[in-house]
């Protein structure tokens, strides 16, 4: 039984390294894949330190042998930003990148320890296995459990409305891989605490097992139905999209941004934004765009130039020899480029053409 161990994390090993090349080569240049590539190479890294666990392989430098401290950390981070970008229609701002934060912090103090006072990291995992004392990369790697456990819990509750309220059926496969991939992480992580804190090997070796099995389930599962698997992200895309707003009151929504704009005409205004807007209406302007998005199927620019380019035809069919120019800025263009640009993609004309057909009429 330990012989089918050691052969399968040199395989889970190598095939996460190969999966990380595979998304490098492939992926390159998708939403997401820089960090789905970090997380594959850092599984790979977790599986080596497992299996020199299971030989009973040391590295002659002793900070080495601790490399998987800092990949605890960074396993959660690439992760949950790779699933944002995902899930996201947007790209994710670079602000995301505080979520590596942690790793860096870690990477510099095991080189401080390393470079000050040594003597912490000179037990080795398989002396900690065998009954020593924790020591200090072993407390820092125990913190580390807890931040992957609890990230993957807040994502959970991030994305609960998809998970357990989510109203589109056809997503049904992409909400269950995505509640496979976030409670399989956390059930990793707390098997590492579990096997750390209790001297179990076992229960390394059945982590790292059970995390390559899983990716080559994932693997063999997207190469025999590929085109099922290629549907999943639109369709979960979609429900994150729709999720965000199911809180709301949508038919008051709907009402308010009516009243806003065809009552109050707050369209007029030249500097009125999606977040100006989303405050008077009193939700977050995501949800607002969101709303926009899924139940009026553009976005929030078109739907305020739409509004702009009907007055302006509503008052040249009034005034044919209007000034064109001052009707574009009466309703809330800023310049005469805009006016003539957003002009001609509703209506096919040229603001001019357009006068001139309405005077003939």
């Amino acid at each position: 039984m330990f012989e089918f161990f050691g052969s399968w994390l040199q395989f889970g090993a190598w095939y996460h390294f190969i999966l990380g090349i595979g998304i490098l080569v492939k992926e390159k240049g998708s939403k997401g894949f820089p960090f789905a590539m970090i997380a594959a190479f850092s599984g790979g890294i977790l599986i080596i330190y497992a299996y020199r666990l299971y030989v009973g392989y040391e590295f002659e430098t002793s900070l080495l042998n601790h490399g998987y401290v800092p990949i605890i950390f960074l396993i959660p981070g690439s992760m949950q930003y790779t699933i944002e970008q995902f899930l996201s229609l947007e790209p994710v701002p670079l602000a995301g990148l505080k979520r590596l934060y942690p790793t860096f912090f870690v990477v510099i103090l095991l080189l401080l320890c390393q470079w000050k006072a040594p003597h912490l990291l000179s037990q080795s995992m398989n002396q900690s296995f065998a009954g020593a004392h924790f020591s200090i990369p072993e407390m820092i790697s125990a913190i580390g459990c807890i931040y992957w456990v609890g990230t993957f819990l807040w994502m959970i509750y991030q994305y609960r409305m998809i998970l357990y309220r989510n109203p589109n059926k056809e997503a049904k496969l992409g909400v269950q891989v995505l509640g496979m991939i976030l409670k399989g992480n956390i059930t990793f992580a707390s098997f590492i605490f579990i096997s750390t804190f209790f001297r179990w090997h076992t229960g390394i070796y059945f982590t790292a097992g059970l995390a390559t099995l899983m990716a080559v389930v994932a693997f063999i599962g997207t190469e025999i139905n590929h085109q099922l698997f290629k549907d999943l992200l639109p369709e979960l895309r979609q429900s994150y999209r729709t999720s965000r707003i199911l809180n709301l009151d949508l038919e008051k929504l709907q009402k308010d941004l009516d009243y806003y704009l065809k009552v109050e005409c707050i369209y007029r205004e030249e500097d009125l934004s999606l977040a100006s807007l989303a405050e008077k209406l009193g939700i977050k302007d995501y949800q607002l765009s969101e709303y926009i998005n899924a139940y009026l199927g553009i976005n929030f620019n078109r739907l305020i130039n739409e509004c702009r380019i009907s007055e302006v035809c509503r008052l040249l069919k009034e005034e044919p020899k209007a000034n064109l120019l001052s009707l574009a800025y009466q309703v809330g263009f800023n310049s005469k480029a805009n006016f003539n640009l957003a002009f001609k993609a509703f209506k096919k004309v040229s603001p001019s053409e357009y006068a001139k057909s309405v005077g003939k009429g």
